[in-house]
Formats: structure tokens, sequence, C-alpha cells
């Protein structure tokens, strides 16, 4: 489509591969009243297992985009017993691991990581350049929720992590490459000697947690206040394309009460009452898409769904009695949806404000699950 970016451009999301879209509860809910409170460090650390946080670098891998202002432009699940020291593979030219490349090696244990939990996988990733399977990435990153406080200040020191390294290699009955056929454990170890060990880094959980709530899936694993919601844009000046259907409906209610035969929103302004009330229902229906756009980028999409039906569900009753024509059936289920109270579990209700429940009758009457004249006499 013309106009949109390429995957991995600056501004849009690299291609994923053998990356599933993560699995949401249809519905986030708040914390019950009186549940046991984690703060999302506490919960990654110690009330996760591995499957838990495989889930959760799923959801944290797919917000990967941009490093340093460069794009990604592939990110790859390795995973599996023959992932060669690499769970995540993020590329940053079409060449993919054999050009420049940053690896995510992500491991949850009981304990936290260790020298001893590191030191095979740094092999692995040795062993793959010898064997050429990949280029060496540029950046090594273990992520994991616990960091054992010797490896992570040996991260932060690459001469005693590649001395360390190299000792443990060395050492009479190392069990490091054990596996490897002789030539390539003593080329593995060249390697190593070779290579610069500031490759190898600790993802900071901290910035983990950042990118992950950027994501819709973080509301729903750390039920928490939302984040602030921004100020919903005005109403622009012309009408936009995906406004035709309730505007219409709007102009036939006007139509219909006045006796008129508008036709456009330039000639329904031309009319003192009726441009003071056109005018606000486009602002509410442009505060309800402000918080769809919210919903969308802060919680699962069915949790903004809910939302929607239930407030349908309070109104649609409504709108099926008689009337003596349209002005009064719109009065009267906006009326009602102003008086309607979201399920205060939902998540998204603590967000909600009346002119949102009056803009959604409007996004109902735009997906003609509405409509206020049905032709009775006047």
């Amino acid at each position: 489509m013309a106009g949109e970016l390429e995957p991995g451009s600056d501004g849009a999301r690299p291609v994923f591969e053998n990356i599933p879209e993560p699995d949401s509860p249809p519905v986030v809910v708040t914390v019950p009243q009186g549940a046991p409170a984690f703060t999302p460090q506490q919960a990654l650390a110690y009330i996760y297992k591995a499957d838990d946080w495989e889930d959760f670098t799923v959801e944290w891998v797919r917000a990967l985009g941009l490093w340093n202002g460069r794009p990604y432009l592939r990110v790859k699940r390795m995973g599996g017993s023959g992932d060669r020291g690499a769970d995540v593979a993020a590329c940053l030219t079409p060449q993919g691991t054999a050009g420049e490349w940053h690896c995510y090696q992500c491991k949850h244990y009981s304990k936290a990581l260790t020298q001893s939990d590191a030191w095979p996988e740094m092999v692995k990733i040795f062993t793959a350049k010898v064997l050429g399977e990949y280029e060496l990435p540029t950046r090594y990153v273990f992520v994991a929720p616990k960091i054992g406080q010797t490896l992570d200040r040996l991260l932060l020191n690459p001469p005693k992590l590649k001395k360390d390294f190299l000792e443990a290699w060395d050492k009479a009955d190392s069990k490091l490459g054990a596996d490897l056929d002789p030539a390539v454990r003593q080329a593995v170890g060249d390697l190593a000697r070779q290579t610069e060990f500031s490759m190898f880094e600790a993802a900071d959980i901290e910035n983990i947690l950042e990118l992950h709530a950027t994501t819709p899936h973080h509301v729903r694993r750390f039920p928490e206040q939302l984040r602030p919601r921004p100020e919903a844009d005005p109403a622009p000046a012309e009408q936009r394309a995906d406004e035709a259907v309730y505007v219409q409906k709007l102009l036939d209610v006007y139509n219909e009460k006045y006796g008129l035969s508008l036709e456009t929103l330039a000639q329904a302004r031309e009319h003192e009452r009726i441009n003071r009330h056109l005018s606000r229902q486009r602002e509410a229906f442009f505060h309800a898409d402000a918080l769809r756009l919210f919903a969308r980028d802060s919680v699962p999409e069915a949790t903004y769904e809910k939302i929607e039906t239930n407030l349908y569900n309070a109104v649609v009753d409504i709108e099926d009695r008689d009337y003596n024509c349209g002005h009064d059936r719109l009065d009267a289920v906006i009326d009602a949806a102003a008086a309607h109270h979201p399920n205060p579990h939902n998540i998204l209700a603590a967000v909600v404000e009346v002119i949102d429940l009056k803009g959604l009758c409007h996004h109902l009457a735009n997906n003609h699950k509405l409509t206020w004249c049905k032709g009775e006499s006047a």
C-alpha cells in the first residue's frame, strides 16, 4: 500500500519469525481487593515459572523495534536444543545472522543466573561461529529475571569476564566444550581469545519492563493503574470519511424534526441550534475514538470491546421503543448512555468518561447497530 513503511524501517515493526502472537485473556480486570500486591520485578523473579517467563519474553520480544535509533529488520525466535546459543536473533541487516545482529539469550531459573550457567551458552555462540552457522553477534544479551551478583559484575568488566571464562575453559578437567571434536574445541578457544568480551551484557529488568509496558499485555500480567490517558483531540473542522454513516443519521434527525433537507455539515452549520447540537455529537464521537485508540495500545482488544458491548446492551431496548421522532429516540439513548456505569472490574472503566459513553452511541450508529429515524409519524 502506498505510503506504508517497509518492515524494519524507521517507525515500523520488524518481520517476526517463529514468534507467536501473545496469548492474552479476553478482558483485563482489576486486581481483586485484598489480593497480595507484587511488583512486576517480584512477580518475574519469584512467582513466574519457566513457561510464564517464556510467554512474557514473547510479548517483550514482539515489542522490539529499534536499537539506538537503528531498526531491527528481522526478529527470529530460534529456541530449542539446536539454537546454538541464540534464543532470539535480532538482525540489523538483510544478511541476518551472516551480518550484524544481536543475540538475546533468555534464561529463567529458580536461582539467579551465574557463571556456570553463562559459560556453556557463550561456548555455544563461539562454536556456531567456528562451524560457520552464525557470525558472532555484536551484542549478546542475557535476559533473565535474576542475574547473580558476581556474573553481573563480570559483565560490567569485559577483560575480567574474558579472563575468568578462559580460566574455566583451560582447566584440565573442564567440561566446557567436552563434547566437541578436539579440532573444533581448539578453534573455539582460539576464537574466544581473539574476541572482545564487551559483546556480552545483561539486560536491565527495568528496561525490559519499560518496553513491555508499551504493549497491551502489561496490564494483564501486572494489574495496576493504567498509564495516564492523553487528552482527546478536538473534532476536525472537516468531516472525515469514517464519519459518513453516523453524521448522515444525525442529518436525518434534523431534517425530520425541523422539516429541512440538509445534506452536508456545512449546511447544518447554517442553523445555530443544529450546529451546537451537531458539534457536541462530533466531539463525543472523537472523544470515544480517542478512548478506542488508547485501549488499542494499552490492553487486549476484547477489553475495550466489552465496554462497547455492555453499553449497547444497556441502550438497545431504549433505542427500540416507539417515539414521536428520531430526535426523541436519540435523546433517550444518549441520556441512558450518560447514566450507564461500565463494569468497575474492567480495567478501562476508570478512564471512561460520560462523553465517551455518548460518543460510543455514535460509534454504534456508525457500525449500523443503532439508528435514530425509523419512519415514525409526527
